[in-house]
């Protein structure tokens, strides 16, 4: 069963349509997709450059001595934002949490891993800031060290001290410098060797002003015992500091050897999760790209289907026109009523078969009514023209004319005769009979005239 062309150009628009509309929305979407996903992969990328760039800020501040934690903070800062745009998404970047399970769930586990890294960085700011802040002082009171520690030796050799009591107190300058150097040393080195050489000047310093600070001896004269307890008490403050640096240094040091340990597996699992969300957004653009291709290829089908379409609409179309070209010149074949009724009979179902035989219908109505019609004339006229004939005959005897002229117009009249054996498919070839029969009955006009012009003056005469 055929469809109607309006059907069929209705289905081939539908399908256009909404394959139009596939494709504009899987190019909106994957435009969208590809932009939410080009900032959720630079994101996760420069979270994985951010993580390495707070081991290298935490590495130079260590090297340096700097106290300057400013672009640390900021680096702290940025990767947590970023960890919560990956997380929460952005309103910013229009780009939402990923629903991909495995996505979401190595976000938590970076997440995990960013708060021990972050403790570990955050341990080392703080030991850092005390140990600069140690590091200063013994730097700033160093020499002041060295002051005292001089002029005990040289109230010694004042108070006439024996050779040994002046070596000593003399070596506690050698001994301050020689803990300055190693401290720095080991600060900077992390060695084992530096750490004991500081350790071995610093327990002789601290022995030996003990020594001078609780010997009986040395309390029996004011002023060297005055020097001794002022050296005495500051020591007490600068060894303070330099076992707070110690201490600080060997958590610095913790803190870096887990800093190198944490940022390598935090790198890691960021290299994951940025391969995950490639490829999450490489699926899902294929995905779209699958929709647009089958819409596509729908496309191409129905291109196809509508060149067959109209390819059938132009046969209907023709086949109408040529169907309508002989109706108009049924009269001039020779076709009736009923041969123009089936003449106009389409198959099909489309708008034109129906129109078709609404016009075959119409014809057969018009040609019982006008055949009945022509009967009906065709009558009338048959007995009028006989009257008319029988007129002019019995004139023809009255006019004084030639039996040629009579003879002439006797079978001017015989078309009568024709005229009243036309059926109705021949009114047309009737109407001209008809204008020739005038054309004789003017020619007995004129005669019948003379005739009765001539009778009239006989009578006068």
């Amino acid at each position: 069963m055929k469809q109607s062309i309006v059907k069929q150009l209705i289905i081939v628009g539908i399908g256009i349509s909404i394959c139009i509309g596939v494709l504009l929305s899987c190019m909106i979407l994957i435009n969208k997709k590809g932009i939410a996903d080009g900032y959720v992969i630079n994101i996760a990328g420069r979270e994985r450059m951010l993580s390495q760039k707070i081991s290298k800020d935490v590495f130079i501040l260590n090297s340096h001595d700097k106290t300057d934690f400013d672009e640390l903070d900021k680096a702290l800062k940025e990767f947590e934002l970023g960890l919560d745009s990956l997380k929460y998404g952005s309103s910013k970047y229009n780009s939402v949490p990923s629903k991909d399970e495995n996505i979401i769930e190595q976000l938590e586990f970076i997440n995990d891993l960013w708060v021990v890294f972050k403790q570990s960085v955050l341990t080392f700011r703080a030991s850092m800031m005390t140990l600069n802040s140690n590091k200063a002082f013994l730097d700033e009171h160093n020499k002041q060290m060295l002051t005292l520690s001089d002029n005990i030796v040289k109230s010694m050799v004042k108070h006439n001290f024996g050779g040994q009591d002046i070596d000593d107190a003399g070596r506690q300058g050698m001994f301050t410098q020689h803990m300055a150097y190693h401290l720095m040393r080991y600060v900077n080195k992390w060695d084992a060797q530096s750490y004991q050489d500081f350790y071995d000047s610093y327990n002789l310093y601290n022995e030996t002003i003990l020594r001078f600070y609780t010997d009986d001896k040395y309390k029996k004269y004011p002023k060297l015992f005055n020097e001794i307890e002022k050296t005495y008490k500051f020591w007490l403050e600068y060894s303070r500091h330099a076992n707070a640096i110690l201490a600080n240094q060997q958590t610095v040091v913790d803190s870096l050897n887990k800093i190198i340990i944490q940022n390598q597996k935090l790198l890691n699992e960021i290299e994951k999760v940025v391969d995950m969300y490639e490829k999450d957004s490489i699926e899902t653009r294929t995905y779209l790209l699958k929709f647009q291709l089958i819409a596509i290829f729908v496309l191409l089908f129905l291109a196809a289907y509508s060149a067959s379409v109209l390819k059938h609409i132009k046969v209907v179309f023709n086949e109408f026109i040529q169907k309508s070209k002989k109706l108009a010149s049924a009269r001039k074949n020779g076709l009736n009523g009923e041969n123009i009724s089936e003449l106009m009979i389409m198959e099909g179902e489309n708008e034109l078969s129906e129109i078709s035989k609404n016009i075959s219908q119409f014809v057969k109505n018009m040609g019982a009514h006008d055949a009945n019609r022509v009967i009906e004339l065709s009558d009338n006229i048959t007995e009028e023209i006989t009257k008319i004939t029988n007129d002019v005959i019995e004139s023809l005897e009255m006019l004084n004319i030639s039996d040629e002229e009579k003879q002439k117009i006797v079978s001017e009249i015989s078309l009568s005769e024709d005229i009243a054996i036309q059926t109705s498919e021949e009114l047309i070839a009737t109407s001209k009979l008809l204008n020739r029969l005038k054309k004789s009955l003017d020619v007995i006009a004129k005669y019948y005239n003379i005739t009765q012009h001539s009778k009239d003056s006989d009578k006068k005469t």
